[in-house]
């Protein structure tokens, strides 16, 4: 069974106060005192390691929120990087597109005069239907 490293630290903090309170506990029950005191003495002990512990585990719950958030907070900030990039690169890509849509057009056009200007007779038979359109 590997430990990859993500709870090192609390499997750290439960060594300490178990190695605490066993200490504890031991040293109560060969110090020189009465039953009673020496049970009320582990009790109290106990009680101790059990709310340092506690509020030892809500700390790091609560620094594991922040960082959690903290990642969240950079990966919107990250997303919204993306997407402004994208949506500038979309409209550059629409851009020359139009452009290029426009320069077809033009060069259709200008081939279009050419092909009507080399042949003969279209050319008149345009112009002169272009007069006769006019005159009426």
């Amino acid at each position: 069974m590997s430990n990859n490293g993500s709870n090192n630290g609390l499997t750290l903090i439960f060594a300490f106060f178990t190695g605490l309170l066993t200490g504890a506990v031991l040293s109560l029950l060969y110090a020189p005192a009465p039953g009673k005191e020496t049970r009320q003495k582990i009790r109290d002990t106990s009680i101790q390691a059990k709310d340092k512990t506690l509020e030892i585990a809500h700390q790091a719950s609560e620094a594991a929120r922040e960082n959690v958030q903290h990642l969240v907070d950079q990966g919107k900030e990250s997303v919204q990087g993306f997407v402004e990039v994208g949506k500038e690169r979309v409209k550059e890509a629409t851009d020359q597109v139009k452009t290029a849509v426009e320069t077809g057009k033009k060069v259709s056009s200008d081939v279009k005069s050419k092909i009507t200007e080399t042949i003969p007779g279209l050319a008149t038979d345009k112009k002169s239907s272009k007069k006769e359109s006019e005159e009426a």
